[in-house]
């Protein structure tokens, strides 16, 4: 089967693992993006970028937000459709509105419907300077209204949880597949092998307004408990200027460092409404409790009181009292670690080339 795959924007965050394995899967398809990070792990891909790769910080790649839908509008003749079975799209909030012609499939798989124009506006516009602010809510809302307008691209939706197959049937009056995203517990696994829990309680995440790491910061600088947290993005520095005796921020860390991390912990604490949020099962693979928001992903991934102890609201208090009852249970690791074996790569391979047989018969 041949394929073109798009993706929003290659980086390094839980979707990039799931480009990861759609890269392994059809290692020969040809990758287009609006921004690409170069980091290592994508060496030798056949990635196709746009105009703005290189003039456009890493750590600002959604200043240029207006002209995001125009470009997509226009990649779909500068691709190559010759003999393509499929259009695979890896997305949030543009790819996914990319027209292939009449003759090829688009699957879809979406990781939520866009943040910015559905839900969190006023977060997501806090990551820019207030003069910018106007001009950028003018700017959401013709992207709503072209992302209504495209809503039909897909021929089938795949939502990576129950929680986003709702928001899409909100955003868009359509139905979904659910395939959870991959996560390779393997390494978290041999990882804690002869490794006990250790002192410090630890987070990583993306350093932005709405992933609310200021809530486990507060948390446990209330507790006194040591907390390091692993992570890029706009407010790295803005953090680190402000952390407490208690906080550490490592920024970005490699594959290996993660591991050594997340097997060293005392816990995993995971603030977010994430749409599913693969950190968590990372860290239950290792055998590491997780204390996470009772709601979207990580109500279907961590089971409350067995493998994790949910906070019922984003408020500092709530994640105080949910540390404080961690604290006070006993964790069992092979508990832990048989949840974490319930999303494998293997699920997620299966499940993805059986939808992508399906669609791409759609049109044959």
């Amino acid at each position: 089967m041949k394929l073109v795959i798009a993706h929003d924007f290659i980086r390094h965050g839980g979707a990039d693992k799931v480009l990861e394995e759609m890269h392994r899967l059809w290692p020969d398809a040809p990758i287009h993006t609006l921004l690409a990070e170069e980091l290592s792990q994508y060496e030798g891909w056949d990635i196709h970028s746009s105009w703005l790769q290189g003039k456009v910080p890493p750590e600002k790649y959604r200043w240029p937000l207006p002209l995001f839908q125009g470009m997509v509008d226009r990649l779909s003749k500068r691709i190559d459709w010759d003999g393509v079975d499929l259009l695979m799209s890896s997305s949030v909030s543009f790819m996914k509105n990319l027209e292939a012609p009449a003759h090829v499939p688009h699957l879809s798989y979406i990781y939520r419907p866009a943040m910015f124009a559905y839900d969190r506006q006023d977060m997501f516009l806090s990551g820019y300077p207030p003069i910018l602010r106007p001009i950028l809510k003018a700017t959401v809302s013709r992207f709503k209204r072209w992302d209504q307008k495209h809503k039909h691209s897909p021929d089938m939706y795949v939502a990576i949880s129950d929680y986003v197959a709702k928001m899409v049937k909100d955003a868009y009056d359509k139905p979904s597949r659910v395939l959870y995203p991959p996560v390779d517990v393997e390494p978290f696994r041999q990882a804690a092998v002869g490794v006990e829990r250790g002192d410090y309680y630890f987070t990583a995440l993306r350093l932005e307004g709405y992933k609310r790491v200021d809530l486990v910061v507060d948390a446990c600088e209330k507790l006194g408990l040591p907390l390091k947290v692993a992570g890029a993005g706009p407010l790295l520095e803005k953090f680190r200027k402000e952390a407490g005796p208690n906080t550490e921020f490592l920024g970005f860390v490699s594959d290996e460092e993660m591991l050594k991390l997340v097997a060293g912990c005392r816990g995993f604490v995971f603030p977010p409404e994430e749409d599913f949020g693969i950190a968590p099962v990372e860290a239950l693979a290792a055998g590491r409790p997780v204390v996470a928001l009772g709601k979207a992903g990580t109500a279907e991934t961590v089971v409350d009181g067995e493998s994790g102890i949910h906070f019922p609201e984003q408020r500092v208090e709530d994640v105080v009292k949910a540390i404080e009852k961690c604290e006070s249970m006993t964790w069992n690791p092979k508990v832990l670690q048989a949840q974490a074996d319930k999303f494998s790569m293997a699920a997620f391979h299966k499940g993805l080339k059986d939808l992508a047989e399906e669609v791409a018969a759609m049109k044959s």
